[in-house]
């Protein structure tokens, strides 16, 4: 899930470098609009491409930190399912022991019944 997360991040990051790209080929070509509302536009440009850049490192943070504690999360309930099983192993260990001992009282114990 990590990777997933982190090989969308690269697509964001590259999608991102396209557009400051286009942009800046946007600046060097001549425009149609007028003069004034190139810097505009170009200022804003920026400033929302910032913006963008922002969110993205932002939610690339909250991801790693989500992502960190469901690791510690999982690893947590690894060492529990490993302390059970260990524990499941003693009672089958145990179990099995008092029953061959059961049997083994049983086989070699005289029958009361033939003595009266």
């Amino acid at each position: 899930m990590l990777a997933a997360k982190e090989e969308q991040l690269r697509e964001f990051q590259e999608e991102m470098a396209t557009l400051k790209e286009n942009l800046l080929e946007d600046d060097k070509e001549p425009c149609c609009l007028p003069q004034r509302s190139v810097p505009k536009n170009t200022y804003r440009l920026y400033r929302e491409n910032d913006q963008i850049m922002t969110n993205l490192e932002q939610w690339a943070k909250q991801q790693k930190v989500a992502n960190e504690k469901l690791g510690n999360k999982l690893r947590e309930q690894v060492k529990y399912i490993a302390k059970l099983s260990g524990e499941k192993e003693s009672f089958l260990l145990l179990y099995t022991r008092i029953k061959k001992d059961s049997h083994s009282q049983v086989t070699h114990t005289p029958s009361v019944l033939g003595q009266f």
